[in-house]
């Protein structure tokens, strides 16, 4: 199956993060820093609800942005109704579907969905195969490098290549640490070595620098980038050379201040009142590294209204 990206460059994908990249930010990203490849949050299966997926998800799964491929991530288990799920959502039209076997959160780690598959690794090529006949597009794999053993992974790489997914998404840190330490980008380049699919390199690509040294050290075929890219959208160009390396803080507050009044207007098209919109764009302030941005934040996280922060943004502007 042909790879969701363009083969003459290494692509550059915007993370799917749970709360955070729903299409009003898909959007807006699409729009300033045209990353290869965009992800939806992941689709909960409910196989006891009346409806398998539900009509937000499937609303979520359609938003496409033009040029920009999307791919429609799915958390979930072969005994709770994965499949059945992803037949619902080829039905409505997506092409692309990538499995999420590393979410540490919740029961996800609990139950054999996430981070969970790797509680009964031999539930993961049976269910990839029969998602395999069913996906017209490229079926691929995020996941962990292990539950708490970061080299876990390495026992499951086989079932992913025998199922026949197209590519590999892997943050290199285990379930258990969350977010927590440094990912180990040591794993990764072993990864890279054991394994004929193409890998892209996902945890803590931060700055032009980071993704050079991690694309040096591993040989993967791309990165994801998350947290770093929610704290600087800008870092997709940072990495193409398109944009300073390291932007001036006065100019990143700039930029940052247009970014969030174009997300301020996008989550008022789908969100309703200014508690929830507020909500939403504060689970993005909270990204910065950047000691002065992150001072701003939190000015901008105690605002109550809407039009408090519009004021803000357009003082940071001026």
């Amino acid at each position: 199956m042909p790879l969701p990206w363009n083969p003459s460059r290494s692509p550059l994908m915007l993370a799917p993060m749970q709360g955070l990249t729903n299409r009003a930010l898909r959007g807006v990203y699409a729009e300033t820093v045209e990353p290869d490849v965009l992800f939806t949050e992941f689709v909960r299966v409910r196989p006891r609800a009346k409806a398998m997926v539900a009509p937000s998800d499937f609303t979520e799964a359609l938003a496409t942005s033009p040029g920009i491929p999307l791919i429609v991530q799915v958390i979930g288990c072969a005994e709770e109704g994965v499949v059945a799920a992803t037949r619902e959502l080829v039905d409505r039209g997506v092409e692309h579907i990538n499995v999420n076997m590393g979410c540490p959160w919740g029961r996800m780690t609990s139950v054999l969905a996430g981070g969970g598959m790797f509680r009964s690794p031999e539930t993961v090529e049976p269910m990839l195969r029969e998602l395999r006949r069913i996906v017209p597009g490229s079926l691929s794999v995020k996941t962990r490098t292990g539950l708490d053993d970061e080299r876990q992974l390495f026992e499951i790489l086989p079932a992913f290549e025998r199922a026949g997914i197209d590519f590999l998404i892997v943050h290199a840190r285990t379930v258990k640490q969350k977010y927590k330490g440094s990912a180990n980008h040591t794993i990764t380049q072993e990864l890279v070595e054991r394994t004929s699919l193409p890998l892209i390199a996902n945890g803590d690509v931060r700055t032009p620098e980071h993704a050079e040294k991690i694309m040096a050290q591993t040989g993967a075929c791309g990165l994801m980038l998350g947290r770093g890219a929610i704290a600087d959208p800008k870092l997709f160009d940072r990495i193409r050379g398109t944009e300073p390396t390291v932007p001036d803080t006065a100019q990143y507050k700039r930029e940052m201040a247009v970014h969030f009044m174009r997300l301020l207007e996008e989550y008022s098209e789908i969100f309703c009142g200014d508690a929830q919109i507020l909500a939403k764009l504060r689970e993005t302030f909270v990204h910065f590294t950047n000691p002065d941005l992150r001072r701003w934040g939190r000015k901008l996280g105690k605002r109550k209204l809407l039009a408090g922060v519009a004021e803000m943004l357009a003082e940071a502007q001026a």
